[in-house]
């Protein structure tokens, strides 16, 4: 058997998936994490008219609104802000203050799941960077795989890849990434739930520290699909 690098079966991985799905597939990126832009930068080159597509909380950082800016720039694409459909001060008028705080789990399903959710029902498939290095929560992440709920296919090119991999392709490839990464924040998510980590903490230690929260919701609950794409 030939063995072949981790860009070629991640560039082979997103060249099925665009094929089978085109004009039905979206990219989810964070524009926290360098994975996200890894894969941006492969389907950008590819085909600049598949939508990327961001979860704008209302509480993201600053840093992470400017690489919108710039990713805007570089590849000349326009990053779909999918927002929840109530502000930051709805929420707290109709929740109370700081819900994240109380209840990370419904203010994540408010701001992150529903939303994403509802644009996802335009498409049949979506892109993410998940990997299965990245916490013990993600170590069985498969390449393909099915939402539950949905019935929408999930595909993770970038399952088997290590930080090693991530980085060497963003160094090679000058792709732009968030700032923050280089100070001790390798997952970024909303500004009140994150915090930089320890030298030997776990990537993701920083998400909701001080609580047992793993996930967000995004990833919670799919199947596997076969070779062919189906469960």
């Amino acid at each position: 058997m030939i063995e072949t690098s981790p860009i070629a079966r991640a560039e082979t991985i997103v060249d099925e998936a665009l094929a089978r799905y085109a004009g039905n597939i979206a990219l989810a990126c964070s524009f926290g994490g360098p994975s996200g832009m890894v894969l941006l930068d492969m389907i950008a080159k590819r085909d600049a008219s598949v939508p990327v597509y961001f979860l704008d909380t209302g509480l993201l950082f600053d840093e992470t609104y400017a690489l919108v800016d710039r990713v805007r720039e570089r590849y000349g694409i326009e990053p779909i802000a999918v927002r929840p459909e109530l502000t930051v001060d709805g929420q707290n008028a109709r929740y109370g203050e700081a819900l994240w705080a109380r209840n990370s789990d419904a203010c994540c399903a408010l701001r992150k799941v529903e939303p994403q959710q509802r644009f996802l029902a335009n498409y049949d498939a979506w892109i993410t960077g998940i990997r299965r290095d990245q916490s013990a929560s993600r170590t069985n992440v498969g390449i393909l795989s099915r939402d539950d709920t949905t019935g929408l296919a999930k595909i993770a090119p970038l399952a088997d890849w290590t930080s090693n991999d991530i980085w060497s392709y963003v160094l090679a490839h000058d792709v732009p990434y968030n700032p923050l990464n280089d100070r001790g924040y390798p997952s970024l998510g909303c500004t009140h739930c994150t915090r930089a980590i320890a030298p030997g903490e776990d990537p993701r230690a920083g998400r909701w520290s001080g609580t047992d929260k793993l996930e967000c919701g995004l990833h919670a609950s799919f199947s596997a699909l076969g070779a062919n794409g189906t469960s």
